[in-house]
């Protein structure tokens, strides 16, 4: 396998790298294209850096073989990037993106996440997430409605996924509808 540089992190490298951890035509690899043509939509529109970009490729590289480690894919794959080289910028954006801190909460990995990769500041976050959640699995552009509905398909109620989300749905929907007001 080729070994990746953090410069190879932009958004052309960041498609690349997806190509060599996921299965031609796999949903995630779907869904992660998906999400990184969507934040290019937003940079695009937003004026905001191919930081965004990149992260959105790679927000769920923590699903990756060689990435699990813990089960909290946020925080997996935020390592995984790290032992790349990628930035702390990068990794903290895939650590902490889609309330990945009500799911560690409740894997009892929220001390860990905070400490190894602190919340980055400014909206690109929320832009992830926005992107993350307007994004369906085979990389189609949803309704937050229509994600959290496949979210709740996928992860039977009393899953740690489908109780965080529940936990997570009203703040992850205002960031939503913010997100959608400033692109209109």
């Amino acid at each position: 396998m080729h070994r990746t540089t953090p410069r190879e992190l932009d958004p052309a490298g960041a498609q690349a790298l997806l190509t060599e951890l996921f299965e031609p035509g796999a949903d995630r690899l779907a869904h992660s294209i998906g999400v990184g043509r969507r934040a290019e939509h937003v940079a695009r529109v937003l004026g905001r850096p191919e930081l965004l970009v990149s992260a959105a490729y790679l927000h769920d590289v923590g699903y990756a073989a060689p990435a699990c480690d813990t089960g909290l894919h946020q925080l997996d794959g935020a390592r995984y990037l790290r032992s790349l080289g990628a930035p702390d910028q990068l990794s903290s954006l895939v650590a902490h993106h889609t309330a990945a801190t009500v799911e560690a909460a409740a894997r009892g990995l929220d001390t860990t996440l905070r400490q190894e990769f602190p919340a980055p500041s400014g909206d690109l976050l929320d832009l992830l997430t926005y992107c993350d959640l307007t994004t369906s699995a085979q990389g189609e552009v949803v309704t937050v409605d229509q994600r959290f509905d496949r979210i709740y398909d996928r992860y039977p109620p009393g899953h740690v996924v489908s109780r965080s989300m529940r936990r997570a749905e009203a703040r992850v929907r205002r960031i939503v509808y913010a997100v959608e007001q400033q692109l209109r």
